[in-house]
């Protein structure tokens, strides 16, 4: 399996930073969806800032309903489209060429589709510390491997927490995914995981 990265860029311009108030966010499951509005929040530092989800609740339903998907965001007022896809064991050429095409007439202006490999808790293995202090654990996590190389990260991430509590608590992502999400290192992030680099990137332009 490729571990390259792909994220990819609406080739429509956008029109004024400052107008977009909302953002629409393609997700596979309500988790995906909180955990990414919360790292958007603090990459742009923008308080005025909304969302508008539309979740899959799985894979395959998203890749089907992708674009009426993003014209029902666009009926609710969502001035950017996001779509997050974990690339799990896909070929990453073919999801990418496939979401691409799915959304090749959206309404959007200017959207982005993120495919994290292989899953966006990849990016929190990129700080271990902030996982401690997030999760109380007793210890950090021993991450020896660049984040992205990592096969399976949830499954990862969930033995770490138990591990490095000690076996004491049980890692959900439905739950700690938010709690990590606000103390985890954006710049960590950003420089462990190109795919999250690419997401920093594109919503740098929408930060005052």
């Amino acid at each position: 399996m490729s571990l390259a990265i792909w994220v990819s860029i609406g080739k429509r311009e956008a029109s004024t930073m400052n107008k977009v108030k909302r953002i629409g966010i393609i997700a596979e499951d309500d988790s995906d969806f909180n955990s990414s509005t919360i790292l958007i929040k603090r990459i742009i530092n923008k308080d005025n800032i909304s969302f508008r989800k539309a979740v899959g609740n799985g894979c395959g339903k998203l890749r089907r309903k992708a674009f009426d998907y993003s014209v029902d965001l666009k009926r609710k007022n969502c001035d950017l489209l996001i779509l997050l896809h974990d690339l799990d064991r896909n070929v990453l050429s073919d999801l990418e060429k496939d979401l691409n095409k799915k959304l090749e007439k959206n309404p959007f202006d200017e959207f982005l589709i993120c495919i994290p490999i292989e899953e966006i808790e990849a990016w929190f293995l990129s700080d271990p510390e902030g996982i401690k202090n997030a999760l109380s654990l007793k210890r950090a996590p021993n991450v020896k491997a660049p984040p992205e190389t990592i096969q399976s990260p949830k499954e990862k991430l969930r033995d770490f927490v138990f591990s490095c509590s000690d076996k004491e608590k049980i890692y959900l992502n439905t739950k700690h995914n938010e709690i990590i999400s606000k103390i985890v290192s954006i710049d960590l992030m950003k420089n462990k995981c190109k795919s999250f680099h690419k997401l920093h990137d594109f919503l740098l332009k929408y930060k005052y």
